[in-house]
């Protein structure tokens, strides 16, 4: 072994500060970029931000704008926090028991249930368990039925107390035969209890009726408007239109005032402040700009590929994937998916997300027809289950063969199950009614 000094060159990309500040540019959506973009104009004493979001008079704009505009505002909904805070006052709790109870309500999850152990809360508070039970049980009193269970079972039973005409079967069900029952082996459950089955699928159709998420219906902050950054039209020629909303983004300043009178003091580091501070203001703007073009490049691709789509909405969604739009562009596929991620394009049918015009392609045996989307797939399966024999659900594999006579489509069992799960629908076994209404 010996030392020896060698000298080669490599070239290698290296992950700069501005590089990264250009990724995170392409990813955020209209909102998070407008604060991104005054967090910049802070840091930068020349940077001078312009919003023109509000330029347009909203008198001046057609009957079909407005609308648009308004479908894009997101309506105040009430936390279920602020509900159940303000059905306190009329309980007149001691104030003690009031802290405990506005504490439960804050570690209540956004579907109502309370994910903390009663035997921390009592240890918290240095009460013991039994205090801690009736603080919850007030929660439990108010509105929504439901609200302050610590499981689904529990959540259920609170419901079916609260119901104007008492049903004592179906609250035995769900209190002490609850796993068995949404297992559906009602055969041995109707044996244990004597029953027949019908007796039980008056309880399941019962119970379907009830809120398995009673904090559903209230949001957990306050909602924002919904902000497209590319509109597409149709001309009066017929042909699809493409613009960036210029309405909704900044524009950024530089402040040549500022930097003059800055300027006129002859200090060396005030001087490469300035041209920091500059250098910053132009990558900052090029890559704006760069997320603009890489918007519009991949929205015009999108639209060709998506004419029909376009035109009669979503159910003639056709195969499109990221990967087909990277080549096309000749970017990388990441660069799709980050330009299209939280971003909404506003188009005649309403204002959607980028992504959901990406769909992977499902093989058919028609060659003279084109792949179906997997967005089209589920609608296919959504239809054949509404239209099924609910005493004789269809099975995967039942499915699976009907999407091949009926439609031409050829997937696998295991793939139906897959969709099926993505469209929340249970299986055969969990959709079967013994008794026909």
């Amino acid at each position: 072994m010996r030392a020896e000094l060698l000298q080669e060159q490599r070239l290698k990309l290296s992950l700069t500060k501005e590089l990264t500040q250009a990724i995170e540019l392409l990813q955020y959506s209209a909102v998070e970029l407008q604060s991104f973009l005054y967090e910049q104009s802070l840091e930068n004493p020349f940077l001078e931000i312009r919003d023109y979001r509000l330029k347009r008079n909203f008198r001046n704009l057609s009957d079909k704008e407005k609308q648009q505009w308004i479908e894009n505002m997101s309506t105040y909904s009430e936390t279920l926090s602020s509900y159940l805070t303000a059905q306190l006052p009329a309980l007149s709790l001691p104030e003690h028991e009031e802290r405990i109870v506005h504490y439960m309500i804050a570690c209540l999850d956004e579907d109502g249930y309370l994910r903390v152990n009663i035997e921390e809360i009592a240890e918290r508070f240095a009460i013991s368990k039994q205090e801690a039970e009736k603080a919850l049980q007030i929660i439990q009193s108010l509105e929504p039925a439901g609200v302050g269970a610590r499981n689904l079972q529990e959540c259920l039973y609170l419901q079916l107390k609260r119901l104007p005409y008492r049903d004592e079967f179906a609250e035995q069900i769900i209190q002490h035969h609850f796993s068995l029952f949404v297992e559906k082996a009602w055969k041995t459950l109707a044996k244990q209890l004597g029953v027949d089955i019908a007796s039980l699928q008056r309880v399941w159709d019962l119970i379907r009726t009830l809120e398995p998420r009673p904090g559903i219906h209230y949001t957990k902050e306050r909602p924002h408007f919904i902000v497209p950054d590319i509109i597409v039209q149709r001309s009066e020629e017929g042909d699809w239109r493409i613009f960036y909303n210029e309405d909704v983004h900044p524009e950024l300043i530089w402040n040549r005032g500022y930097e003059q009178k800055i300027s006129s003091c002859q200090d060396g580091q005030v001087h490469a402040f300035v041209k920091d501070k500059y250098r910053q203001f132009l990558w900052l703007a090029k890559s704006l700009e760069q997320r603009k073009q890489t918007l519009l490049n991949i929205t015009h691709v999108i639209v060709d590929k998506q004419k029909q789509c376009f035109e009669t909405g979503f159910a003639a969604l056709k195969p499109l994937t990221m990967r087909e739009v990277a080549e096309e562009l000749g970017i990388h596929e990441s660069t799709v998916s980050r330009a299209v991620k939280n971003k909404y394009v506003q188009a005649p049918f309403g204002t959607v997300e980028l992504r959901r015009f990406f769909s992977s392609a499902v093989s058919s045996v028609y060659m003279d027809e084109d792949a179906a989307s997997s967005v089209k797939v589920k609608m296919f399966i959504k239809q054949l289950i509404e239209q099924e024999n609910k005493q004789q659900p269809l099975s995967d594999q039942k499915l699976a063969d009907l999407l091949h006579e009926q439609y031409g489509v050829v997937i696998s069992r295991r793939t139906v199950a897959k969709y099926r799960e993505q469209l929340h629908i249970p299986s055969s076994a969990k959709r079967k009614q013994y008794v026909g209404k």
